[in-house]
């Protein structure tokens, strides 16, 4: 496996744009997978080890999970039934549920100039909305499943423990901060190592759940109708993602990062999809988790993920569990 650099030497292809890995693996198949290639046969091993309760854990939501996104199309379900049996007909996007973003998805914003979007590797635009190119697509999420030691760092938890003020589901004004990662790493005895998926929680499951359809639907008509919770977009906090080998990031809220992110500064989406090759996980399903989490004093466990095996996708559902 190609050695990683310090994020001090980031970006890896000066003429690109800034923080990005591009170039670090040198072989077409390792290049595909961007940091995904942190998960070694040893890190597997190591997750296997973190299996001592025997429970599994389902984390993905419904595929009828309502849209948080107004312009996203909810799941549309048929049976076909030709007298004898029956068989589904599924139409949905792939991003109104439990999914990962793939390197497709969203791009360097406005770069290399105004009206210009780059992604992963340097790929424009125009060829990751076309479906004839493969390149990036999330079948390399299929082809090589996501499967690693992860922890999960439970926010709300970590606030009510020390009287601190709840997080605003549905604001991105107060994002988590790196300090609130780190002491809630602390807390909870999570020790990241390169290789590890980390996972975030933030109650917004909860939250958006709690709410009747016609909030639900007030929410979307705000002025900024997904403004949600999630971590701060800094130098910082991409620096610790980076240095600690973190492969894959997920969370229970829309973006992992609070969204929208300034208007005039990098997000994370960039950053770590465009930049890094690192597939962010969104709407994941962690209540459970949280429960058997704090029920056995237990934050590291194994992880798989199983997406679909579309060349060329942009997103999918991750077909997550949790093995404790």
């Amino acid at each position: 496996m190609t050695s990683v650099p310090p994020f001090s030497s980031l970006p890896i292809d000066k003429s690109g744009p800034p923080y990005n890995a591009w170039g670090l693996y040198t072989s077409e198949s390792e290049d595909e997978k961007g940091r995904l290639n942190l998960v070694t046969p040893e890190v597997i091993k190591r997750g296997k080890e973190a299996i001592t309760e025997g429970i599994v854990i389902n984390l993905n939501l419904p595929l009828d999970f309502p849209p948080v996104h107004a312009s996203r199309s909810p799941l549309e379900h048929k049976i076909k039934c030709s007298g004898h049996s029956n068989d589904d007909i599924l139409t949905f996007n792939t991003q109104t549920s439990t999914q990962w973003d793939g390197f497709r998805h969203y791009p360097y914003q406005n770069w290399p100039e105004e009206g210009k979007f780059t992604f992963y590797g340097g790929m424009d635009i125009s060829e990751a909305s076309d479906t004839n190119v493969k390149k990036y697509g999330v079948h390399n999420f299929a082809e090589k499943p996501i499967t690693s030691r992860a922890h999960l760092l439970d926010i709300p938890l970590y606030l009510k423990k020390h009287n601190l003020t709840p997080l605003e589901a549905f604001s991105n004004e107060n994002p988590i901060t790196l300090e609130t990662l780190k002491r809630c790493a602390e807390e909870f005895n999570v020790d990241i190592k390169s290789g590890d998926i980390l996972i975030v929680r933030t109650g917004f499951t909860e939250s958006i759940l709690s709410k009747s359809s016609e909030e639900k639907e007030q929410l979307k008509k705000r002025k900024q109708g997904n403004q949600s919770i999630g971590v701060e977009a800094t130098e910082e906090l991409w620096r610790w993602h980076w240095d600690l080998g973190i492969s894959a990031v997920a969370s229970d809220c829309p973006s992992y990062e609070s969204w929208p992110p300034p208007s005039d500064k990098l997000s994370c989406h960039q950053v770590f999809l465009a930049g890094f090759g690192l597939p962010i996980g969104e709407l994941f399903d962690l209540r459970e988790l949280s429960q058997q989490c704090e029920k056995y004093n237990k934050y590291t466990f194994f992880f798989t993920s199983m997406g679909l095996n579309v060349p060329g996708g942009i997103a999918t559902p991750p077909n997550a569990q949790a093995i404790l």
